[in-house]
């Protein structure tokens, strides 16, 4: 199916430069289409027919049908280029990257060292992760290849791995409509420490991601069980998600022509959370596949699986910048999104933030817990509007 664009209802004032900036303006007129109503979401969603779409397979003759989109910003060139080459001789046909303010020449010298092989898409400042990913995802688009693999530009994938994630993605298919599949890699730093499949979804009536029926989980999990009923550790298991970051995951083109682009509103962070909930919400499944591989070439910002805690993860993190907009935009995608209940989530509320400063005054750390309450409480509010505090840079 070729890929047109959407129709536009109104492009910004000023568009961000590009070699032509067709991509970027087909992805911010798809994008404000898209919705403007968060809370109609799931029946916008669940509007489309599955008939429409044709089921994909990936199979041996569609090797090298495959193509990669990353964005990458700020000082960030060893990282990016690592990423390249290993997506090189994994056999990706092409990479789309996505110049999102980048301090570097990222056109001249990626086009110098991989010619034929990436497609620079630059947007001539940081818009934000939302906005980069899906100019990425309309450039991916335009290239009428089969498949998409979206990865962080410090996540590089593993010898094997778009095998694995292929070999996964043809048996997870055989149930499951391509237009409603992503298969995922693991990212060894973000699930570890025996983390289980129930953890790995998400509850509705969350908040800040916890929920008070995972106390009850945690007391269970201390319980001396017998070894067939304790918790496994992440493995070589696929574990279906609720949602997923995209560092890692592989999805039909289909998914895109049925679900639509990240919404731009969310600027950054949690726009990955909000695009791959849509997966979920209309009863497609994301599946991780243990044994494909993706490394993070930078820390995870909390390094909770040092930590094994996300109270102090949250507290203990260097970042204000990550800190305010991650824990604003989770506030409002949880409220507009995942609400059922009224009581249960302001109840979740409650004790998230009880737990959250138990631990602040415990590790002298009050005024992280006052920031984070007021950057919630903006997400809460409704405010994703770009901070005047937190620049994107």
């Amino acid at each position: 199916m070729a890929w047109h664009g959407l129709a536009s209802t109104g492009t910004p004032a000023a568009l961000p430069s590009r070699g032509n900036n067709r991509a970027f303006a087909r992805a911010i007129d798809h994008a404000n289409a898209v919705s403007t109503q968060s809370n109609g979401a799931a029946s916008r969603l669940n509007g489309g027919t599955r008939d429409s779409v044709q089921d994909v397979m990936i199979s041996d003759e569609s090797k090298g049908d495959v193509v990669a989109v990353t964005v990458t910003y700020g000082e960030r060139r060893t990282m990016l280029i690592a990423v390249i080459e290993a997506l090189r001789k994994e056999g990706v046909a092409r990479v789309v990257v996505v110049d999102n303010g980048a301090r570097w020449p990222v056109e001249d010298e990626l086009t110098d060292r991989f010619t034929g092989f990436v497609e620079i898409v630059s947007m001539g400042s940081n818009k934000g992760s939302a906005a980069g990913y899906a100019a990425g995802l309309d450039a991916a688009m335009a290239s009428s290849m089969p498949f998409i693999w979206m990865l962080d530009d410090d996540n590089r994938p593993r010898p094997g791995c778009l095998a694995k994630l292929r070999k996964g993605y043809d048996e997870e298919c055989a149930s499951t409509p391509s237009a409603l599949l992503a298969v995922v890699a693991l990212r060894p730093e973000h699930f570890a420490g025996g983390v289980s499949a129930k953890q790995l979804m998400t509850r509705w009536d969350s908040f800040g991601g916890f929920h008070i029926g995972d106390l009850l989980d945690k007391l269970i999990n201390r319980l001396p069980l017998p070894a067939a009923l304790q918790r496994r550790e992440v493995s070589s298991a696929r574990i279906a998600l609720g949602v997923a970051p995209y560092g890692g995951m592989l999805f039909a083109r289909s998914l895109v022509i049925r679900l639509g682009m990240p919404r731009l509103e969310f600027g950054q962070y949690g726009d990955d959370t909000e695009f791959t909930w849509r997966i979920t919400s209309s009863g497609g499944r994301i599946v991780q596949i243990g044994d494909a591989i993706v490394d993070d070439l930078e820390d995870a910002f909390q390094q909770n699986a040092q930590l094994r805690n996300r109270f102090l993860g949250a507290l203990l993190t260097d970042s204000a910048f990550r800190t305010y907009y991650t824990f604003r935009n989770l506030a409002y995608f949880e409220s507009r999104f995942r609400r059922r209940n009224r009581l249960i989530f302001a109840l979740n509320r409650y004790v998230y933030f009880a737990i959250l400063r138990h631990y602040a005054r415990q590790s002298g750390h009050l005024e992280r817990y006052r920031f984070i309450r007021q950057s919630s409480d903006e997400g809460l509010a409704g405010d994703l509007t770009p901070s005047a505090r937190f620049p994107l840079q």
